[in-house]
């Protein structure tokens, strides 16, 4: 978008340069014309992603499962579910039908939060859940921002996001000449390029040093310090209970030995994946692969407990997918859409789960058992 476009060259003119961190959250978060924050459709057919809860209602249906051991493990009590970004609604609306027909006594007690920023989601997402079951009563929206965290009181229960964390701003690091630098997007009069400078915050040389990371020459290695602020604001909220996360990525030393020189920085366009991070400002999706390594340490300082990390496929499996799936098995078209969220060649093993917890004590939750414990049917 030009107007967008503008905006962003205009903020360089201002500084300099600025980090693409910066530049990320301008791109994808400013208010009408960033990405998030636009009338964009954005998932599905028609959209520049699949996400899991869009691929079938049995992701929601799992994670309602999930939802609902984790309300007896904190006593059976009150528990509201904060959902980060929920897109179109899909998440929120397979996993409270599910939940309101399973599990009436945890229906009875939920209460379902719903974190979105951008108008015109949130409209999408009203049509679709006020408008076809009775949830109205259960539902609210409510806002979030970096400086100002969570517009309502503390909860016990889950936060949960899907594909959220991906989309938070990162600092893009390089190696030159065995040192560690970073990456700055100027401005040269006709278009946007790439600025190597020295690391612009002590916090970004710390956690490198600190996970002992050994880059190539001209590796590029991303780092966001949105994370921090992210689960600052959650576990200031969270009074008691869990942080469920399924989102791609993996650990630290994994992302920094798997993923080529180039970083993990991509764009999604209509279906497709580039890397040409400045065009089509506003109207393409630019996404990292998550660093779980940074959720876990960071959430570890703020509180947060690791309960286990896992791949989506050993998540969806002990949550109880094949036994969904052979009641479905002469439904052929379901079965193979299904298989995609946990076969190693779709979503199963690019995706990862990791829930942390806080105030619980020891809990045991049936997703990260070793399949090797559980008996199938």
């Amino acid at each position: 978008m030009d107007i967008l476009k503008e905006l962003i060259i205009s903020r360089i003119k201002n500084k300099g340069k600025i980090t693409f961190a910066d530049f990320m959250q301008m791109a994808l978060y400013y208010p009408e014309h960033g990405y998030y924050n636009s009338n964009i459709t954005s998932i599905g057919k028609s959209g520049d992603f699949y996400t899991s809860p869009a691929v079938h209602q049995i992701f929601g249906e799992l994670v309602a499962v999930q939802l609902e051991e984790m309300w007896r493990t904190l006593g059976s009590n009150e528990f509201t579910v904060v959902e980060m970004g929920a897109n179109a609604g899909w998440l929120c609306y397979d996993a409270m039908r599910y939940i309101k027909n399973e599990y009436p006594e945890f229906y009875e007690k939920i209460q379902y939060i719903i974190v979105e920023s951008n108008p015109y989601m949130r409209k999408k997402q009203q049509e679709l859940l006020c408008g076809k079951d009775v949830f109205n009563e259960k539902l609210s929206w409510h806002s979030y921002t970096i400086k100002d965290g969570f517009s309502f009181d503390a909860v016990q229960g889950c936060f949960l996001s899907n594909e959220f964390v991906d989309a938070l701003p990162v600092h893009r690091l390089i190696v030159k000449e065995g040192a560690l630098k970073e990456i700055y997007v100027g401005y040269s009069g006709v278009d946007l390029y790439e600025i190597v400078d020295e690391v612009c915050n002590q916090e970004l040389k710390d956690y490198y040093i600190g996970t002992e990371l050994t880059l190539r020459e001209n590796q590029i290695f991303e780092i966001s310090l949105a994370v921090r602020n992210y689960l600052n604001h959650v576990a200031r909220k969270l009074h008691r209970g869990f942080v469920l996360t399924i989102d791609y990525g993996d650990t630290a030393h994994r992302l920094c030995r798997n993923n080529g020189a180039e970083g993990t920085v991509r764009c999604y366009y209509q279906h497709s994946v580039n890397r040409e991070y400045y065009k089509r400002l506003g109207e393409q999706d630019i996404t990292a692969s998550v660093d779980f390594s940074h959720l876990m340490n960071v959430g570890k300082g703020l509180g947060l407990e690791v309960a286990g990390f896992v791949k989506q496929s050993h998540y969806l499996i002990a949550l109880g997918v094949l036994e969904k799936l052979n009641r479905l098995r002469n439904n052929l078209e379901t079965v193979l859409k299904v298989k995609n969220l946990f076969l190693p060649e779709g979503m199963g093993d690019i995706f990862k789960v990791l829930i942390q917890h806080k105030n619980v004590k020891n809990p045991s939750l049936s997703g990260l058992k070793p399949l090797n414990t559980i008996k199938f049917a």
